[in-house]
């Protein structure tokens, strides 16, 4: 008995064409906030939907390593990232539709600008929930219903600057310290008066920048056993708690200093 494979209509792909089309989609789901159990599970995918075996793929936080047949191999750097859920749905569903169904590679790649592009937010919806998030936050933190609106501004405030500071070229660490810092102006402003909780303005503010998603992550990663992943987004999380610790505290310590009041 023999067993039948699905043929790619149309001439083969170069393995080193395909190969660069599999990295390429493993690492716009790594840039985009996925676990490395699903990134290597989806270029394994893929591979194999074009015949690329063996293949061997290592993904970590900040690079990714492919060995493809023949001694070929590629090795890509992750210098930023983001968190975009969407994305990674959206690509994961491509490669499994491709495995059941291959597809000739331009038309895979095309397809994979378009799950890229099509899941990507508009800027204003990201600032507008961080300042509705900031504001239901302040809420919770024991805040009175006039601490809404200035919780939600230093939401707004706190989504916008960090957004800012992505495109530059200034570290992540740096940029949610400046971040958390423009976070506790509408509080500072607004402490001096009886009717506001400045402390629960401040925390609205701040906890769109905790990363909630990223621990999230590196559990997974650790119960999957990639250990090396899960200590490195555990330590980078740690390191975000910090910055944005330091934000917050450096701004209010120089206000009480110059003899600033808080309740």
């Amino acid at each position: 008995m023999t067993k039948s494979t699905t043929r790619l209509p149309g001439p083969q792909p170069a393995p080193l064409d395909a190969l660069e089309a599999v990295v390429e989609a493993g690492l716009a789901m790594l840039t985009s906030g996925a676990e490395v159990s699903r990134v290597e599970d989806t270029m394994v995918r893929l591979a194999q939907a074009y015949r690329i075996e063996p293949v061997d793929v290592v993904a970590m936080p900040t690079a990714l390593f492919v060995a493809g047949p023949d001694g070929r191999s590629l090795v890509k750097r992750v210098r930023r990232r983001s968190v975009n859920l969407a994305v990674v749905a959206e690509i994961n569903q491509l490669s499994r539709d491709v495995a059941k169904n291959p597809i000739p590679l331009n038309e895979f790649r095309e397809q994979l600008e378009k799950a890229k592009q099509r899941a990507i937010y508009p800027p204003w919806s990201s600032i507008l929930f961080a300042a509705g998030a900031a504001g239901l936050i302040s809420q919770l933190m024991g805040g009175h219903l006039v601490d809404v609106l200035p919780a939600a501004v230093s939401g707004g405030l706190t989504q916008l600057t960090r957004r800012t500071l992505f495109k530059t070229q200034i570290p992540g660490s740096l940029s949610d310290l400046l971040s958390a810092a423009v976070a506790t102006l509408p509080a500072l402003f607004l402490a001096r008066f009886h009717t506001f909780q400045p402390g629960a303005i401040l925390v609205g503010g701040i906890m769109v920048l905790t990363p909630g998603l990223l621990f999230t992550t590196a559990v997974r990663d650790g119960i999957t056993g990639d250990l090396v992943s899960a200590v490195s987004r555990l330590l980078e999380a740690l390191l975000i708690g910090g910055a944005v610790a330091a934000g917050a505290s450096l701004p209010l310590y120089i206000y009480l200093h110059l003899g600033g009041r808080w309740p």
